[in-house]
Order: structure tokens, then C-alpha cells, then sequence
């Protein structure tokens, strides 16, 4: 009696069906940026402050996903979706808190999947002035630098200058940041020493506020 011996061959070896891949592999970046103000000099990076908007993007190596966004554990249905790996929202934390941001990229069966969080810092807006010793008789240029401040335009902010008991000085002008300080001569040599202090506030958004004081110092 003859034996008949029947072999089976994968199909997909034949080349007949395609081989079922394994999940692809997927790296997953996130970046952001905020639109605080910083003076032109600045070199280190903007922070955000509250009510300013933070911008996230995710930077992945394959295109096509979907993509979901979380801010402190909470799903945000109105901002994730198919291609959208750019997402921005606003600073509701307080200053020395921070924001949790979580982003997940998958396909259509999450065959590919991946997630990422990051911690953002929020700070509080700060301000910088210029020290410097004076001369009677000799006029004295003091900058206040604003940082971190929800602006787009210098005039958006509200300065109040003080000096050694004069009247303040409120203004938004363009050049508000700028005080022109001109002592009178004195007879004797002591050194004087006196306060200068300023107050900045946001008109678009209250809660940004910053003050600054210093010694000025009169020979």
C-alpha cells in the first residue's frame, strides 16, 4: 500500500498572503513654547506665567496618527483628533506650580502606540532695574526689564515709578519703562542713599504683576 504524505506550506511562505508585522516602532517627542515677553537681549528661555498660553507639539517619526491630549490627568476631546500633534491652552496653575502635559499617538487598531508626559514650570513674572551710583547736576537713565509677562507690545503694561518721596510717575507710554532721574547739586560730601521702586502690572491680565527696588546711591 502506498503511503501518501501531504505537507503544508505556510501561504504567506509562498508569498501568496502577507506577513502579519509587529507593532511598529514609534518615537515620541514633546516640545513647547510660551508667549510670554522677554527683552531682545535675553538669552535664556521664555517661561510661562498664569494666564499666558503654552503651545506643545509632538514630534513623531511616523505620520498618520491620532493623537490624544491631557493637561493634569484631564482628556482634552476638543483638541485631539486625527494630525493634531500641535496643542495650545492656558496657564490656570499659580507661580512655583507646574502643568502636566500627556500626549498619546497611535494609529487606527493602536497597533502603534506611544505616550510621552512633561512637566512645564509656572513662574511669576518678574521685573529687572539697572543699579547704578549718581552725580548732582547729571541726568541718570533707570530701565525697568520687564519678564515673562502675556504682552505683545510694551504698551500693554502699566509702570509706576517712586523716588525718595517725589510724586510716582503711572504711565503706558512706549517709553513708560524709561525714568529719567536728574539730582540737584548738594554742598557737602556725604553720600546720600535713596529708594527707587517700581511697580508693573498686565492691563490684559491683572493677576501679572511685578515690583523691583533698589538704593540708588548720590555722590
Amino acid at each position: 500500500m502506498k503511503k501518501i504524505i501531504i505537507f503544508l506550506i505556510s501561504a504567506s511562505i509562498l508569498g501568496l498572503l502577507p506577513l502579519i508585522s509587529s507593532s511598529a516602532s514609534i518615537n515620541i517627542d514633546l516640545i513647547w513654547s510660551t508667549n510670554t515677553y522677554v527683552p531682545y537681549v535675553y538669552q535664556g528661555r521664555t517661561l510661562p506665567s498664569q494666564g499666558s498660553e503654552i503651545t506643545v507639539e509632538a514630534i513623531v517619526n511616523i505620520s498618520g496618527l491620532y493623537y490624544s491630549w491631557f493637561v493634569d490627568g484631564i482628556f482634552q476631546e476638543d483638541k485631539s483628533g486625527y494630525s493634531k500633534n500641535v496643542f495650545s491652552f492656558l496657564v490656570l496653575q499659580r507661580p512655583d506650580a507646574y502643568h502636566v502635559i500627556k500626549s498619546q499617538a497611535f494609529n487606527d487598531d493602536r497597533s502603534i502606540f506611544q505616550e510621552k508626559s512633561i512637566k512645564i514650570p509656572i513662574v511669576e513674572p518678574e521685573l529687572a532695574i539697572n543699579s547704578s551710583t549718581i552725580s548732582p547736576g547729571r541726568e541718570f537713565s533707570f530701565v525697568a526689564k520687564p519678564y515673562f509677562f502675556s504682552i505683545k507690545k510694551l504698551t500693554d503694561l502699566e509702570f509706576e515709578w517712586h523716588f525718595s518721596g517725589q510724586e510716582p510717575i503711572i504711565s503706558s507710554a512706549y517709553d513708560a519703562s524709561v525714568l529719567d532721574l536728574t539730582i540737584a547739586g548738594k554742598e557737602d560730601i556725604e553720600i546720600l542713599e535713596n529708594d527707587l521702586w517700581v511697580s508693573v502690572k498686565n492691563k490684559i491680565e491683572p493677576s501679572q504683576k511685578a515690583f523691583q527696588t533698589i538704593k540708588v546711591l548720590i555722590y
